[in-house]
């Protein structure tokens, strides 16, 4: 039985695997869910013949037949900030594992004092930057961070990479048009794009003068894409364009600086009778926001190109040592992360504006909600035989894509531990002793 310090007992094997059981469809819910079930077993077959054609694509067995490809391997790593365990986080790591994605790391589990989640959001922040700083990876590694209790991966890792690389480089190519550069002459510039967070519909602090709701771009979608309430004040039909601290996706190196950069910023700004004072979403979008408004002048001659009309802007750049670039982007194409309620007529989450299926499903709107989303996702019959092939592809290192993306051949993180090794797998959980973070075992139970 494993143990995580003083907090408490993680299961045994034999109540790992009714966890399991419990999330797996019985058979007085299968009865309730029967007339779903028609619906769904044709989405189910094409995602199986996906799944299995790019598993046989790539007959890899060994860690040894890595060798033979002519690209480079790079891993990719999946963190899940959640102080406790229940049913949420649950469904959040069997969504991941469905899905071909790495094995789930749980972030700040049971943690104490500045690392406790349950007293600040910002708590989560300290326990990403311990794994960001001694994580066992290379800088261009590609980090995957999900909130604990209500994101739910949906489409195959493989998609969300090759998505994420296209997403980048239209990112940089939009940025570079409207500059009336080149995407190399933008480079040599310092600005790019490669952290990637999910958005929201609406400003979070609901002010019109902040900076984080009146300077963020707008998006490249067409200008009724909603219709013809499309930006009329009804927050479901607005462009998602404000960023969302939730989920997030880029290198490893680059999500590191970035983070020590807002976590200096709490310790600069952090005042005690501030309202927002504890939210990570604030700080995060307060860097986001600087970034935007520095990148106008540094295109313009060093001018701000527009009126400000007495809104507040963020602190300009004080020197060369004043950094304010962090390579930032959001989510304005709604194919990685889609916040508040989908479209439940719809067997996958489905953004019908620009008729996008989203990779990761955010729970933004009613929680009491969030499970009943688990447990009708196309892979929620499926759990247990995809749990399996989860743990063979990941123990014996299968390739996660069947062709490279940016030149590489992308790979999990980590293995499981071989020793009391569950035929469903598990998820690993981060612990901070003496201020270094160690990644500790398989954390039995957490379904």
């Amino acid at each position: 039985m494993f143990k995580f310090g003083q907090p408490g007992t993680i299961y045994s094997h034999a109540e790992w695997s009714e966890r399991v059981r419990m999330l797996a469809p019985g058979r007085e819910l299968q009865r309730h869910r029967n007339h779903k079930n028609r619906g769904r077993a044709f989405l189910i077959a094409v995602v199986l013949i996906f799944l299995v054609f790019n598993c046989r694509s790539l007959n890899v067995s060994s860690p040894s037949h890595l060798l033979a490809f002519p690209h480079r391997i790079s891993r990719l790593h999946y963190l899940v900030p959640a102080n406790v365990p229940n049913l949420q986080v649950c469904a959040v790591v069997t969504s991941a594992l469905a899905n071909q994605y790495s094995i789930p790391t749980i972030l700040g589990y049971r943690g104490e004092s500045f690392l406790d989640a349950q007293k600040a959001h910002i708590a989560k922040l300290r326990a990403i930057k311990d794994y960001l700083h001694n994580a066992r990876g290379a800088s261009d590694d590609l980090v995957i961070i999900v909130d604990g209790f209500d994101v739910l991966a949906q489409l195959p890792a493989e998609a969300m990479i090759q998505r994420y690389f296209t997403l980048k480089a239209e990112a940089d190519q939009r940025l570079a048009d409207r500059r009336g550069i080149t995407v190399k002459e933008l480079h040599r510039t310092g600005v790019r794009h490669t952290l990637l967070w999910g958005t929201d519909k609406g400003c979070w602090s609901e002010s019109e003068t902040d900076p984080r709701c009146w300077l963020v771009p707008f998006s490249a979608q067409p200008r009724l894409t909603w219709g013809l309430k499309t930006d009329t004040g009804d927050l479901q039909y607005n462009d998602s364009r404000f960023l969302n601290s939730g989920t997030v996706i880029g290198p490893l190196g680059d999500l590191r600086k970035f983070l020590d950069a807002a976590l200096s910023l709490i310790e600069d700004d952090w005042d005690q009778n501030f309202l927002f004072r504890d939210s990570d979403q604030f700080y995060i979008a307060a860097l986001y926001k600087r970034q935007e408004y520095q990148r106008m002048p540094d295109f313009s001659g060093g001018n701000f190109p527009g009126d400000i009309a007495g809104r507040d802007v963020p602190r300009p750049k004080g020197g060369k040592d004043d950094v304010t670039e962090y390579h930032i982007t959001v989510d304005l194409d709604y194919t990685f992360t889609q916040t508040e309620c989908h479209n439940y007529s719809l067997r996958l989450g489905t953004n019908i504006g620009p008729r996008v299926i989203f990779a990761f499903y955010h729970n933004t709107c009613d929680k009491a909600g969030f499970l009943d989303t688990f447990h009708d996702a196309w892979f929620y019959p499926l759990i247990r035989p995809l749990l399996r092939a989860a743990v063979r592809a990941i123990q014996h290192q299968h390739p996660i894509n069947a062709e490279s993306f940016d030149g590489r051949i992308w790979v999990a993180a980590r293995q499981y531990p071989k020793r009391d090794l569950d035929e469903y797998g598990g998820v690993l959980y981060g612990c901070t002793r003496g201020g270094v973070h160690t990644t500790a075992g398989i954390l039995q139970g957490v379904y």
